[in-house]
Order: C-alpha cells, then sequence, then structure tokens
C-alpha cells in the first residue's frame, strides 16, 4: 500500500489508507504483545508514504535502534513515535495516528481498518491450522483464513471514506495477510457492496514466497471470491512481464486468466495490463508508474467524464 500512495501523492489526489491491523510479526508484534497496542508497522509505513519530507522522515522512522539482548532486531523509531503518541492520547489509536499526521505533515489520511487488532486463523488445503499473520506468510497451500475471535467492528473513520471515495483501490499487498483481512470484517465487506466508487484490485508483479507460492492469476481471485469479493472488482490491474537477469529472483505473476469464471461461477472482472514493475526491483511496483496507471484506469476516466 505505501507503494501506491507514494505515487498517488504527486498526482493530486485526496488519498485516503485504509489499514489492515492483523500484523502479529516482528517489532510490531513484540508492542502488541508488551503494550497491548494494535500493530502499528503498516500504518508506520503508509504515514511515511504521505510525509510531506519523506525522505528525511522516512530515514528517522524506518531507522532501526540496536535489539535488545536475545532479539534479532530492534524497534524502528516510528513504531515507538506511534506507540507513544497512542499512550500520549489514552490509548486512542486513531488520536495517536491523527498526532503523528501533523508531526510529519502528512499529504492524505492514514486510519485502522478495524477499532482493536485482528487475530487471522487460517486452514491448509492439507488440513493443517495454522495461527496468526507471521505464520500464514510463510504457510504454502492456504485453503482459506478467518478471524480467530468473533465479529469485529470497522472503525466509523473506514466506513466513511469507503463511502465518500472516487476511486477504491484493494492492494498490493500480501493476498492473506493483507488483503483479506480487509473482506473478513463484515461492515468493510458490507460498506464495499454499498459502494457509489469503482473498486480496482492491484494484483502482485510476482507470487509470493510461501503465501502465494505456485498460485496464478485465477487463483488469486478465487481467494478473493471465496473470502468475500465476488462481485465487488470493476477491474484488475496487472504488471507485464518484462525480461530479468538470471540473477532476479522470483516468480513473475502472468497477468491474464484461463479460466472465463470462478469455481462457484462469478464471471471475471475486465483486465488491464500495463507496464508497472520497477525496472531496478522487477519483483516490486514503480511508485509513479503505478499511480498513473490507476489515476488513468477506465473506471475512473469514465467517471469522470460522466
Amino acid at each position: 500500500m505505501a507503494t501506491a500512495l507514494r505515487g498517488l501523492k504527486r498526482e493530486g489526489v485526496a488519498l485516503t489508507a485504509i489499514v489492515s491491523l492483523a500484523d502479529d510479526g516482528g517489532s510490531s508484534g513484540i508492542l502488541r504483545e508488551q503494550l497491548g497496542i494494535p500493530p502499528v508497522g503498516d500504518l508506520r509505513n503508509c504515514l511515511i508514504a504521505l510525509a510531506d519530507a519523506e525522505s528525511t522522515a522516512g530515514a528517522l522512522l524506518q531507522h532501526r535502534l540496536p535489539a535488545e539482548y536475545g532479539a534479532t532486531r530492534g524497534h524502528p523509531v516510528g513504531n515507538l513515535l506511534l506507540a507513544a503518541a497512542i499512550a500520549e492520547e489514552e490509548g486512542d489509536l486513531e488520536r495517536g495516528i491523527e498526532r503523528v499526521h501533523r508531526i510529519l505533515h502528512v499529504r492524505g489520511r492514514v486510519i485502522p481498518a478495524t477499532s482493536e487488532a485482528l487475530r487471522l486463523r487460517g486452514r491448509t488445503r492439507g488440513g493443517v491450522s495454522v495461527i496468526g499473520q507471521a505464520a500464514l506468510a510463510r504457510t504454502r497451500g492456504i485453503a482459506s483464513v478467518s478471524l480467530d475471535v468473533g465479529t469485529i467492528k470497522a472503525t466509523a473513520s473506514a466506513l466513511d471514506a469507503i463511502r465518500d471515495a472516487d476511486l477504491l483501490v484493494l492492494g498490493p499487498g500480501s493476498l492473506y495477510t493483507s488483503l483479506i483481512p480487509h473482506l473478513l470484517v463484515p461492515e468493510i465487506r458490507e460498506a464495499l457492496a454499498r459502494r457509489r466508487a469503482p473498486l480496482i484490485w492491484v494484483a502482485n508483479v510476482d507470487e509470493q514466497e510461501g503465501e502465494t507460492e505456485g498460485m496464478d492469476l485465477d487463483a488469486h481471485l478465487d481467494a478473493l471470491v471465496e473470502h468475500g469479493a465476488a462481485n465487488l472488482i470493476d477491474l484488475v490491474l496487472a504488471s507485464s512481464v518484462a525480461r530479468r537477469g538470471s540473477g532476479e529472483v522470483g516468480v513473475p505473476l502472468q497477468p491474464r486468466f484461463t479460466r472465463s469464471a470462478s469455481a462457484s461461477g462469478v464471471p471475471r472482472p475486465p483486465i488491464e495490463v500495463r507496464a508497472i514493475a520497477s525496472r531496478l526491483r522487477p519483483h516490486l511496483h514503480d511508485p509513479v508508474l503505478l499511480a498513473q496507471a490507476l489515476v488513468r484506469s477506465r473506471p475512473l476516466q469514465k467517471m469522470v467524464r460522466s
């Protein structure tokens, strides 16, 4: 998401990033357990991407302090800043984020999708149960993902943003641990069903080791449909596959569907293929090229003309 925001802020559009709170690994997981706060790592990345002086803010807030004894990596300064802001706001996550907004002069808004952190539970095609985002990210052959607790409430600000948007963008991001968690929240799923704006799913450039290893574009979309995205996606934005050097890793996600509908009979949405991969890091999107493709996409241009 930070990659898309980094490019879109140059396009002169009003931006709102709705961030899932499912992360339970690394620094975010430690602070989540020790301080009882939602995970802040993805919030940090989006805040930095939208910061007015991103290069300066990023260098400082992504800096990791020396690790404590027994830990492999220390906390990024940005995570500690968010933790401090939340504490100063008496545990109110949204007010804490707003405080950091003001410090960084953020161009846009970064808001949490839910009022509390999510705990994910997955099941593999072999019937193995996997608990937690960090563990799922390393798991191949995921069949389904659900919330480990009952219904989680969406934030009012997230629902308002979905209702008022002119364009909704899902992704890019990890399929099961970043995108699907939004669809597991009933209020968000219902808000998307009532949306007035077109929704574009930005497919990843490559398969993701572990989580989506061996999955083609059909399998990615089928997973979204099976977790609540049936008839929600108006357009798929996919990256064309560029020639790669012998030392480059990653299996490119071929930008085409091999089936006209999902197993449940949901038709495939239209697909736009654009050269939006980074030339320096071809397994990732280029922020500028991705942003240009989004603002020039068919659904948004159709809305502008009407």
